[in-house]
């Protein structure tokens, strides 16, 4: 399916002609991403634990600085079974200019979300959003229960978007990616979209 959106913005018009298409494994295994974002807030974490009970808080709070993450990942990786991608394409230049990459979880009825990447220069023209429109319209065609994605407690601007397209918060673990995420600053949270 075609789209066509023109876009008003300071620099004048902004046309952008561009289709969905299923990347093949075979072309994008490995394809990398290259993610950047910058936030002025984050969420602090704040665990509790005692015999009776245990507990962890996340607080939106502005930062002194800007927080700039720039990290790499990539499509088809192996980590996940099932997978498929999809580039969103400008039909213009030939230039894929979005991806999503999707994957099945059978044993609990659910589809993930591995990988959601909108380049810098493209975001915020709603592109983002046709891509969770795709995938939520995959998991209606596949009677899933639930879709579901990971992202971080830094990654606000990326929480912010998911929040306002219906996903709600799941869990976390607090120790995903090092024995010093909160430290560190990057904790996981999962969020779900539920039918």
């Amino acid at each position: 399916m075609i789209y066509y959106y023109v876009f008003i913005c300071k620099r004048g018009f902004f046309r952008l002609n561009y289709e969905i298409i299923r990347l093949s494994e075979e072309e994008y295994e490995y394809h990398e991403l290259h993610y950047i974002y910058t936030s002025n807030e984050h969420y602090t974490v704040k665990k509790q634990q005692d015999k009776q009970c245990f507990s962890c808080t996340f607080t939106r709070e502005h930062l002194t600085a800007p927080y700039i993450h720039d990290s790499y990942d990539t499509l088809y990786s192996g980590d996940f079974p099932n997978c498929e991608a999809y580039g969103l394409i400008d039909k213009y230049t030939g230039e894929i200019v979005a991806y999503l990459e999707i994957c099945r979880e059978e044993w609990n009825d659910r589809l993930r979300i591995t990988n959601l990447l909108v380049k810098e220069q493209y975001r915020r023209y709603g592109l983002g959003s046709l891509l969770i429109k795709k995938a939520k319209s995959i998991a209606e065609q596949e009677d899933r229960r639930i879709i579901v994605l990971e992202t971080q407690s830094c990654n606000v601007p990326a929480i912010d978007f998911y929040l306002s397209h219906g996903f709600v918060f799941a869990g976390t673990n607090l120790y995903f990616y090092s024995n010093v995420d909160i430290e560190e600053d990057e904790v996981m949270l999962e969020l779900v979209y539920l039918y």
